[in-house]
């Protein structure tokens, strides 16, 4: 299970690495945001919590480009939560939406932010079982649908209310979903 958790964090860097480094970065921004935080790992919602410990959650957003504009500008995603306690980890991709819902409330430059993302997901979980102690999802590959409120300290600085699920939406025999939720703190360059 570490092995697998580590091909994420691997993967994930490595695509990252990529994004930053590629030539056409100085001369646009690629990467607009980086947000990390701590989950708690398949909390009682949306279903029964088998799975223990916390996730480390890190997600990078990417400057939105300009043919997204039709359907309101989301920023592209890719991002992992890798589970402390050995149970199920994923990686996932996708598009994001966020609105400044409020501005300058405490002090100039500040929001309140709302936001929503939807993709596919990959995850290390076990598709099939019995254990009362793992879920059975289904698939490997799977549904990743987050919400998100958050504060802008800073035009730079953010923390924010997250929580997200993967599941297979009823479309295998097996579909117990996983719902994490937590903190993060948001960093845009």
């Amino acid at each position: 299970m570490i092995r697998r958790a580590s091909r994420f964090v691997f993967a994930f860097l490595g695509m990252s690495c990529l994004a930053l480094a590629s030539p056409v970065s100085a001369q646009t921004k690629i990467v607009d945001e980086i947000k990390v935080g701590a989950l708690g790992h398949d909390l009682k919602f949306l279903g029964g919590s088998k799975e223990k410990g916390a996730d480390i959650n890190t997600e990078l957003l990417f400057t939105s480009p300009s043919f997204l504009k039709v359907i309101w500008a989301p920023r592209p995603h890719l991002g992992v939560s890798i589970n402390t306690h050995n149970d199920t980890s994923h990686a996932y991709a996708g598009l994001t939406w966020e609105w400044s819902l409020f501005r300058n409330v405490l002090r100039a430059n500040d929001a309140f932010t709302a936001g929503f993302s939807f993709g596919p997901s990959f995850n290390n979980g076990l598709t099939d079982t019995k254990r009362n102690d793992r879920k059975a999802l289904g698939s490997n590959i799977l549904f990743h649908e987050s919400v998100e409120l958050g504060y802008r300290l800073t035009p730079m600085h953010s923390i924010s209310i997250y929580s997200d699920h993967i599941s297979n939406a009823r479309l295998a025999k097996r579909n117990e979903g996983i719902t994490n939720a937590g903190l993060r703190l948001g960093l845009k360059f």
